[in-house]
């Protein structure tokens, strides 16, 4: 029953290696990065990883001493812990894609107000510049005015002018006549034009 016993239980490894490794890594991995930092000692947290797994692997007092019940029933609490850590974070991420997604629809929302607003600028711009004078040619509202239009010579203010006033009257029929019509010239293609 001893050779039984002894052939179980290692000779060397009477502790917890396997803790003891990660440990000792952990902890080298550090004790390197302040030695690198700070006092510079060649090898020191490769020497702290050794020692460190070393003794926590060789010593019984570090080894496992639950039952495999126990280590069962802390395996199983351990994996509803995570499994309550995984609902938690599932809850979370749908929780910001449902507030990713009312962000969204707010700022389609407001995007689509602000092509109204664009919209209705556009339509009253339509509107006032409808009434506007246009280049017959370009379509350009970037007209001006010349003046008003006359007609050239007029033949019923030269013989009127004639009969009163006499040979001089007769040219009074140069002042022309005036219209309602105005003369206007497109700046954008020189074309001018009445109206």
């Amino acid at each position: 029953m001893n050779t039984e016993n002894n052939k179980k239980e290692p000779q060397f490894w009477k502790g917890d290696p396997s803790g003891g490794f990660a440990t000792g890594l952990v902890a080298g991995f550090i004790i390197g990065l302040i030695n690198i930092c700070s006092f510079n000692i060649p090898w020191l947290g490769r020497i702290c990883f050794i020692v460190i797994w070393l003794v926590m692997g060789t010593q019984p007092r570090f080894k496992d001493t639950r039952t495999p019940e126990e280590i069962a029933k802390d395996k199983e609490e351990r994996d509803q812990k995570f499994e309550e850590i995984r609902e938690q974070a599932k809850a979370r991420e749908a929780e910001r894609q449902a507030t990713k997604g009312q962000k969204r629809e707010a700022k389609m929302q407001k995007n689509e107000l602000k092509l109204q607003k664009n919209q209705l600028k556009i339509q009253k711009h339509q509107l006032k510049n409808r009434n506007k004078i246009k280049c017959p040619k370009c379509r350009s509202t970037n007209v001006q005015p010349l003046g008003v239009h006359k007609k050239g010579f007029s033949v019923g203010k030269a013989v009127g002018g004639t009969i009163l006033v006499g040979g001089v009257g007769s040219l009074a029929g140069f002042a022309g006549k005036n219209s309602k019509k105005t003369d206007f010239v497109c700046m954008n293609c020189g074309k001018q034009f009445k109206k």
